[in-house]
């Protein structure tokens, strides 16, 4: 394999790892978040945009991780 296809693989995997520490990181902060009460109190609509755009970008972000990988 020559360099550049080594380096975006690469890439691809850390973008990867990153992505799967961000949705472990989400998930254990929403386990959280439900034994402990917190003072901010947002609104159900803004709830669901948060958590659409979320997991959106998350999804994109492991399909592009995965192409990086699998495509070059």
């Amino acid at each position: 394999m020559d360099l550049p296809t080594i380096l975006i693989r690469v890439t691809g995997l850390i973008l990867l790892l990153w992505t799967m520490r961000s949705i472990y990181k989400h998930v254990r902060e929403k386990i959280t978040a439900r034994t402990i009460k917190k003072d901010e109190v947002q609104s159900v609509s803004e709830q669901v945009l948060n958590s659409i755009l979320l997991y959106l970008w998350l999804a994109f972000m492991l399909t592009f991780s995965i192409g990086m990988m699998v495509n070059n």
